[in-house]
């Protein structure tokens, strides 16, 4: 059965989405009095802002997961490929920032 939720598109927009959208939540939970760039900028100043995009891409295990198991393997290799993407950046904010 052919979905129109199994495709490679929708998986890399949705991989890249979670990594935001759990960075949003955490800078929500843990700073919410401090503004969003100062809360950058503390993070590059420790030097944890790759730590934090690490962390960050944890909800895109379960994703990656959810469509395992929904059989979407196309959407699977989204994931996986917008993870690859936000794994450079990491490692770039890692060495560079």
């Amino acid at each position: 059965m052919v979905s129109r939720y199994n495709n490679i598109r929708l998986g890399a927009v949705l991989g890249l989405l979670a990594p935001l959208l759990a960075l949003v939540i955490i800078y929500i939970v843990a700073f919410r009095g401090m503004p969003f760039g100062e809360f950058l900028e503390l993070l590059t100043s420790r030097r944890k802002l790759s730590s934090m995009i690490s962390l960050s891409v944890i909800p895109n295990l379960l994703l990656f997961f959810i469509f395992i198991w929904l059989n979407y393997l196309y959407s699977a290799r989204g994931v996986l490929a917008s993870t690859f993407v936000v794994a450079l950046i990491m490692v770039i904010t890692k060495f560079l920032i």
